[in-house]
């Protein structure tokens, strides 16, 4: 049988969740797939629960149990290598995710349907299935991806549209487009590397659509924790590396008064709200090391730029907008 999608896992320390993620990829309608799971040095029984259950999945999969943590970035970049030659999309699944069982059909459809689309974002909602997690990702004018529709009621964001970006937990690439853009920038190891590789890929011309009826179910950040440390270096840092690689001169100028507003309420929320000052300095400090690194990136990306500015102008979306303002309200109401 040729496979038509290979869907990549990277765990870490997902004893508690890997069983119910492979357990929905085993109920999916959709049949014609693989799974290339990386296992990043797990230390709390991830493995053998992984091998126990490979003799009843009724799916291919190959598992690679690597000695070091590579990130999400390095583990899906690694599992790239192991998928079929057959393959034609590429799509994910965080380990900490459970799919609805035609998660996969609705990708696939929509793929086949348009080849203008090189990417599709699925509706991610939280575990308990009351709140959306993710509606795909947004771009406001201060060049910082958002998760849209994070924390609304499940009834809301049900038509599909065509969107800035897919979050990375459970998406689906064209094969095609990662031959032309590549995948994930190691550099980032965790956190926005799904924002890079959709700008990129807008870059490139390709478009990236929202898939309401593709549904999964997301413990989120459980493997390093919502606030944690690695979350808000990562968070801080990479948000830089996204505009070094792949923001046009002219829209940085001109939406340079978003940016401004940006970096205020950033350095209030994570510094004067949540008493992150060391690892503030340490992001935005690193993320500066990185510069020559990311400039030589930003050349190669814009050698296959094809879209002009005014097209990646009409992506963002306003920072008085509605939708982006009621995402940040919830941040900055006093704490409990």
């Amino acid at each position: 049988m040729n496979i038509t999608v290979s869907v990549l896992i990277v765990a870490y320390n997902s004893s508690e969740t890997i069983k119910e993620c492979l357990s929905s990829l085993d109920n999916q309608i959709f049949k014609n797939f693989e799974v290339i799971l990386i296992d990043n040095d797990s230390k709390d029984g991830t493995v053998p629960i992984i091998e126990s259950m490979k003799s009843y999945l009724h799916f291919p999969i190959k598992t690679i149990y690597h000695e070091e943590n590579l990130g999400f970035a390095g583990g899906n970049n690694l599992a790239l290598k192991y998928i079929s030659q057959y393959c034609r999309y590429v799509a994910l699944l965080n380990p900490d995710a459970k799919a609805d069982n035609q998660w996969l059909q609705k990708l696939v459809t929509e793929m086949e349907n348009n080849m203008e689309i090189g990417v599709c974002a699925s509706k991610i909602l939280t575990y308990d299935g009351k709140h959306i997690d993710s509606a795909g990702i947004g771009m406001p004018a201060t060049l910082k991806g958002f998760n849209r529709g994070e924390g609304k009621d499940i009834k809301q964001y049900n038509y599909m549209e065509y969107v800035f970006g897919a979050c990375g937990c459970a998406t689906i690439y064209r094969k095609k487009l990662l031959d032309e853009i590549g995948f994930f920038d190691e550099d980032f190891f965790l956190i926005h590397e799904d924002v890079d590789l959709c700008f990129r890929a807008h870059l490139a011309g390709w478009k990236v659509l929202f898939v309401p009826e593709s549904k999964v179910y997301h413990k989120v950040r459980s493997s390093i924790g919502k606030m944690s440390d690695k979350d808000v270096y990562y968070s801080l840092r990479n948000v830089e590396l996204v505009k070094i690689k792949n923001v046009p001169l002219k829209l940085f100028i001109v939406y340079m008064p978003g940016i401004l507003i940006s970096y205020v309420t950033e350095f209030y929320y994570f510094v004067l709200r949540h008493k992150k000052l060391k690892i503030y300095l340490r992001a935005k400090v690193d993320a500066l090391k990185l510069l020559p690194k990311m400039l030589k990136k930003r050349k190669m990306a814009f050698k296959i730029k094809k879209t002009n500015d005014k097209y990646m102008s009409s992506l963002l979306i306003p920072i008085f907008s509605e939708e982006f303002l009621k995402s940040k309200i919830k941040k900055f109401l006093p704490l409990k």
